[in-house]
């Protein structure tokens, strides 16, 4: 009996002694855990006050371009300006052939500012659109520089970055 107690004593101690350990190791792995995400972040900090500059450039150049995308959308084409036709009641004082004359010089001014609004038109089309094309290779030469430096291309990741905020960086990284 004395045998049993003793053992039963001796299973009980090894059992907590165990626990112990093994919350101690639990504990001991939690505070690794915390380590390392402390070195981490330390170095993510590190890398994001070395390379601010060169994020808060491509970031601007980002906005910029965007921006000049958005402007460029909203822009419409103004029509040369249309000749005036002829005054009716100054027309009711003419001849039969001066009114005929006069019709016959509006048709044709008419004709060329169509010939011109058309050229104009497209010529305008044209820079606009070039306008745009350089734009977006912008914004795809800044988002490119971005990721090249390890910045998403979310805002989030762009607000983290250019702040370089513990906080949102952490945020971000464990996306």
């Amino acid at each position: 009996m004395q045998q049993r107690r003793t053992s039963a004593s001796l299973f009980v101690a090894t059992l907590l002694a165990l626990t112990l350990l093994g919350c101690n190791g639990a504990e001991r792995q939690k505070r690794e855990e915390a380590a390392a995400a402390q070195r981490q972040l330390s170095s993510l900090m590190s890398r994001c006050r070395g390379q601010q500059p060169a994020v808060q450039r491509q970031l601007q150049e980002l906005r910029r371009s965007s921006s000049e995308l958005v402007n460029l959308k909203q822009q419409a084409y103004s029509p040369l300006r249309r000749p005036a036709a002829p005054d009716p009641e100054l027309m009711a004082r003419f001849t039969r052939e001066d009114q005929e004359l006069e019709q016959e010089r509006y048709e044709q001014a008419l004709a060329a500012w169509r010939s011109s609004d058309r050229a104009e038109r497209r010529y305008w089309q044209g820079e606009q659109e070039a306008k745009r094309q350089r734009s977006a290779a912008r914004q795809q030469q800044a988002e490119k520089a971005l990721l090249a430096l390890g910045v998403g291309s979310t805002t989030a990741d762009h607000n983290a970055w250019s702040r370089c905020d513990p906080q949102q960086l952490a945020a971000v990284e464990l996306r």
